[in-house]
């Protein structure tokens, strides 16, 4: 596993919102065939089920895109599929203990100057604990601070 995929790509990839054509040539790449099965989380997990479940609820309130409960559903259930058979997404164990001295460490070097939030340290922190060499994420301040921590970024 050496590709860690933050949690807006997989949701715009599972919700087929703008994007998502370019998330899945870069995720068929042969690049990215190398790094697969990409490694989930539970913290990655977490974060993609309720980013679904929250663009259901920007939609419902003057949000640009349509999503429905039901297409949110199909979306999630795709993602399980994914999960189950192990060939495109792995879950991946990791306790918070494991990512704290890089999750620390990142937090001490880079938050004052970037500004990131506490998600992107602990994504960041965990594509490092697990040895990744690449951290695909749309999200600036986190793709900075994984190219900071020697990440390969996109």
């Amino acid at each position: 596993m050496k590709t860690y995929v933050d949690a807006n790509m997989l949701v715009r990839l599972y919700l087929n919102l703008p994007g998502s054509v370019e998330i899945e040539a870069r995720l068929k790449g042969a690049a990215a065939k190398r790094g697969r099965p990409f490694p989930v989380t539970d913290l990655l997990r977490f974060e993609v089920v309720n980013g679904i479940h929250r663009m259901v609820f920007e939609c419902r309130h003057g949000g640009q895109w349509r999503l429905t409960t039901e297409s949110a559903a199909c979306a999630l259930g795709d993602f399980d599929d994914d999960l189950a058979s192990d060939l495109f997404l792995k879950r991946t164990p990791l306790a918070l203990a494991d990512i704290e001295s890089d999750v620390m460490k990142l937090s001490a070097r880079h938050t004052e100057s970037l500004g990131v939030r506490t998600y992107d340290l602990m994504h960041v922190g965990s594509a490092l604990t697990l040895g990744c060499r690449r951290f695909w994420s749309f999200d600036a301040k986190a793709s900075a601070l994984a190219k900071l921590a020697g990440l390969e970024t996109m």
